[in-house]
């Protein structure tokens, strides 16, 4: 089941249309007809209604302003571009070298004023694919 924030503005004005009085659909109906759920639909419904939507109105007039979701609260992430990109530079760079933690690379990062987590650096490598092995060479072997 997506989250309401992932479900795209065209989808949410089609609920809000097929539940306003005019076209009449039912929140069950709906449902059938998108594959979202019962709870989601009244809540872009409802969202819609608070931020200034009439359904009564003729002719309906849905905005893009009771559509959009309000900007999260809570700290901004640190998984931006330009640190995952530094992230795996540092370990494709040494990739064969000394090996390091994932708190050796953030204190590396640290160095460059760009104060990251030892689990934010985890969660950045573990995204793009490294998992944390220890490379095996066979004596004798070229």
């Amino acid at each position: 089941m997506p989250r309401t924030a992932e479900i795209p503005l065209p989808l949410r004005a089609t609920i809000i249309a097929f539940k306003s009085p005019h076209y009449g659909k039912s929140t069950a109906e709906i449902h059938d007809l998108t594959g979202i759920s019962i709870s989601q639909i009244n809540k872009i419904y409802a969202q819609a209604i608070r931020r200034g939507f009439e359904p009564n109105l003729l002719p309906s007039v849905i905005l893009e302003e009771h559509l959009i979701d309000n900007p999260r609260s809570g700290r901004p992430s640190k998984q931006i571009e330009m640190n995952q990109r530094l992230i795996l530079d540092k370990v494709t760079f040494d990739r064969y070298g000394h090996k390091k933690s994932y708190a050796n690379i953030a204190g590396d990062l640290s160095n460059l004023r760009i104060e990251t987590s030892a689990v934010t650096v985890r969660t950045i490598l573990r995204n793009n694919g490294y998992r944390k092995t220890k490379p095996t060479r066979k004596l004798g072997l070229i």
